[in-house]
């Protein structure tokens, strides 16, 4: 009976990670919508915003699950109580990443 107890504990232990994974389909994204890679201007600019707003992240978001966009939603929501620094390389994400709405 042990064995079978044990067998079960190491069968979710190894399968766990793996559920916990998002995948595109739980994002609600269609999967005919295809996603393009990111311009090395997009790629400079999400590394500014996570050095930037990572206080920020940390006492606003911190219970926010990664994946889907959640932690930029959450850092959207906090707008006005987001540090300047913050704002700014947001402000900065989105005309990299929007160069037609400029």
């Amino acid at each position: 009976m042990r064995a079978y107890g044990l067998i079960a504990a190491m069968f979710l232990f190894i399968t766990l990670p793996a559920a916990a994974q998002v995948s595109p389909q739980a994002c609600n994204r269609p999967a005919s919508v295809p996603r393009s890679a990111p311009t090395p201007q997009v790629l400079a600019a999400r590394s500014v915003e996570r050095q930037a707003c990572a206080a920020d992240q940390a006492a606003f978001c911190r219970g926010v699950a990664p994946g889907c966009g959640r932690p930029m939603q959450c850092l959207r929501a906090h707008g006005g109580q987001l540090s300047s620094g913050c704002q700014t390389a947001l402000e900065q994400l989105h005309a990299a990443a929007h160069p037609e709405m400029r």
